[in-house]
């Protein structure tokens, strides 16, 4: 028996998913462990949707198991199409968490997609044993379909072909030693992806103790947690660290990584990885919910590789209990960002628009408390209608009102077979409290914050502000004031950000597919589209740099209080250090550029020492010249993302996820030197 395996990711735009296949890797290694057969059982696993078109046109597999995600359904379908094409005999399977949670809504997404022979529907985000169940059953019916379906199979759906109405095998129990799982990294299922550019994924536990609504790790069969033994961990860590180049990112799907004590044995391991490869250099991953000293724990033992995420979605007491959530207390809060910033190390917040119950002014609060903690992003996604969430059953929809809009999946579109082939999302863009219009106004001043505050991009000019008694909050919100003003192109950006956040909206998923087919040579070439708050923040900060920071520096004069920025000379040598310490598009001749100024401000040492003391502590007796270079060793990480994700908004917004903020900046020297940080007294004054 053949057994083909995909876990397809877009390819046109750039890269849609950037990580190993280790989904259907994982399912073909516990395959492999566990299917009985007198006769061979071959399996394939494939990435790129192009690899599978030429394997399904040189050989018809038995069975096609695809997986289903938010970012690639539409394509799954799309090849599991074309294979029926090729032959009918072959028999298709999907699973994934991007499946409803009711029976009704079940029978209905099912049949929709007859090319679609069985839903594997194990427990929450855990397939392995639903599809060795149904493979087992094809293995003993020599493949026919029709056969294998005669009895329902545990955890597998599908509909009867002669009622249409839909089968359920028994429930199955989760996993509860992931160990039982063989490694795809030491069976080698991952060896042909290590001089990819994609990057390599773990998965050390499974289950979230949380109830989001939003989210489909919430269902109640997902909340009890299992693991891998620390010993499996690190034996897959050493094996990938012997093979991965050293620029390349190490992401964790845990959905609370660092919250439990074995994580603190594994980021122990990783810092000796780090000593003896130089790998990770970051680490991707979603942080937990409580257990804050000791995820700073764990950030501390990698060196600050892995940034903490802080969930909090949203600080109103009405939306938390709509969603079912539990946030720790701001106060709490706050004194964990004071120690992360002690440590140098970053943290993310993040909230999500138009939650049920939100309301602007509560949101806006939301983000000044934040950014009031020290947190060097807020992230404010917006609310999407996931398949497997709660909050997109029917019920929750009427209760709360929600409107919604359907827009493509960023970067999410192709040509395959001569097809246009997008993937669709379900936004909700206006609830009773938080009309449309604060959405779309909502939305920009994210913008806005991501391209100025996002970890700490211009931090330098915000400390200034800061010193003089205005917060990152207000000086964003006088900018958002200030855009009539702005320069031309800067101007141009946020009104193009407007006008592509009002078109991306459709009134259904059939009217989005539509216009994709439409306008794809637009959303091709990255002209249209993508994720709308990643191009426009990655055009304001790489592509039109000299507009950008010349209305950073007016917004700053403004909240100062001056009629001219060069009223200020602390502002004119910060503005001097951001123009030549920024890297920016075209990155091939940005690197070899080393430009210099001459100020009387050392801002290098005013930035190391965390600005704890005012900028005119830090005045030179003389005016210096600074100079500024690149190490070979960021100069290849830069360009290695770009080779794998192309130099355009909709690439870098994929590469920058996982560099910090400092390492798009040149180093600062003085006349060739390191900068004075350490050598100027602190008694300097002006």
């Amino acid at each position: 028996m053949l057994v083909y395996l995909a876990d397809l990711g877009h390819n046109q735009v750039t890269l849609s998913s950037d990580i190993y296949p280790i989904s259907v890797a994982n399912c073909a290694a516990y395959a492999q462990a566990n299917i009985r057969s007198r006769h061979r059982v071959d399996f394939r696993v494939f990435r790129e949707p192009e690899d599978l078109i030429a394997a399904l046109d040189a050989q018809s597999p038995d069975v096609l198991g695809l997986s289903s995600f938010a970012w690639n359904h539409n394509l799954s379908r799309h090849l599991a199409r074309h294979a029926k094409r090729r032959s009918a005999g072959t028999v298709t399977l999907m699973g994934g968490p991007n499946y409803p949670l009711t029976a009704p809504e079940q029978q209905e997404w099912l049949a929709g997609m007859p090319e679609i022979d069985i839903a594997v529907r194990g427990p929450t985000y855990e397939g392995e044993r639903a599809f060795v169940s149904m493979l087992q059953r094809l293995v003993d019916v020599d493949g026919r379909l029709a056969e294998a379906r005669a009895e329902p199979v545990p955890g597998n759906h599908w509909i009867d072909p002669h009622d249409g109405q839909l089968v359920c095998g028994p429930a199955l129990e989760r996993i509860r030693d992931l160990d039982e799982i063989p490694s795809p990294y030491l069976t080698g299922w991952m060896d042909p992806y290590y001089a990819s550019g994609y990057f390599p994924m773990l998965q050390i536990a499974r289950g979230c103790p949380f109830t989001c609504q939003f989210c489909n790790s919430s269902v109640r069969d997902n909340s009890k947690v299992f693991a891998h033994s620390v010993e499996n961990v690190c034996a897959d860590l050493d094996h990938i660290a012997a093979r991965i180049r050293p620029e390349i990112p190490l992401c964790f799907a845990d959905d609370n990584f660092g919250m439990y004590p074995r994580d603190e044995e594994i980021a122990d391991y990783l810092s000796h990885l780090q000593d003896r490869f130089g790998w990770p250099r970051y680490i991707r991953t979603t942080t937990g919910k409580n257990q804050p000293e000791r995820i700073i724990r764990v950030m501390r033992k990698v060196r600050g590789a892995m940034p903490m995420t802080s969930a909090v979605q949203s600080l109103n007491p009405v939306v938390l209990e709509n969603i079912k959530r539990s946030n720790i207390k701001l106060e709490t809060y706050s004194a964990i960002q004071e120690e992360v910033l002690a440590q140098g190390m970053q943290s993310y917040g993040e909230l999500i628009l138009s939650m049920p119950g939100e309301t602007r002014a509560s949101f806006m609060k939301a983000v000044e408390a934040l950014l009031a903690t020290g947190v060097k992003r807020v992230s404010a996604h917006q609310l999407m209608l996931l398949h497997g969430a709660p909050l997109a059953s029917r019920e929750s929809r009427e209760r709360f009102a929600l409107e919604t809009r359907f827009r493509l999946v960023a970067r999410n579109i192709g040509t395959y077979l001569g097809e246009v082939v997008a993937e669709v999302e379900e936004m909700v863009v206006a609830t009773p409290d938080f009309p449309i219009e604060d959405y779309f106004e909502a939305r920009i001043f994210h913008l806005l914050l991501t391209i100025f505050h996002y970890e700490g991009n211009f931090e330098e000019a915000f400390a200034l502000a800061r010193e003089n008694g205005v917060s990152a909050y207000d000086l964003v919100v006088r900018l958002q004031h200030l855009l009539p003003e702005a320069p031309e192109a800067f101007r141009r950006l946020i009104a193009d950000f407007r006008r592509e956040s009002e078109e991306e909206l459709f009134p259904t998923a059939e009217a989005c597919e539509a216009a994709a087919r439409e306008r794809f040579a637009e959303l091709l070439d990255g002209s249209l589209g993508g994720n709308l708050l990643s191009k426009y923040s990655m055009i304001g900060r790489f592509f039109v740099t000299p507009d950008t920071l010349a209305f950073l520096e007016s917004g700053v004069a403004s909240v100062l209080g001056l009629t001219r920025a060069s009223e200020s000379p602390e502002l004119g040598d910060i503005m001097a250090y951001l123009r030549a310490a920024l890297l920016h598009v075209p990155f091939a001749e940005e690197l070899a550029r080393t430009p210099c100024w001459t100020g009387r401000y050392d801002i290098e040492a005013w930035r190391e020492d965390g600005y704890a003391r005012p900028l005119a502590t830090y005045v030179l007796p003389d005016p210096v010249t600074f100079g500024t270079t690149v190490e070979s060793g960021r100069a290849e990480a830069i360009l290695t993302r770009l080779r794998t994700f192309g130099e355009h908004p909709q690439g870098m917004g994929k590469f920058t996820r996982t560099m910090f903020a400092r390492e798009l900046r040149r180093t600062v020297t003085v006349g060739g030197s390191p900068s004075l940080s350490g050598e100027v007294p602190s008694t300097h004054g002006t």
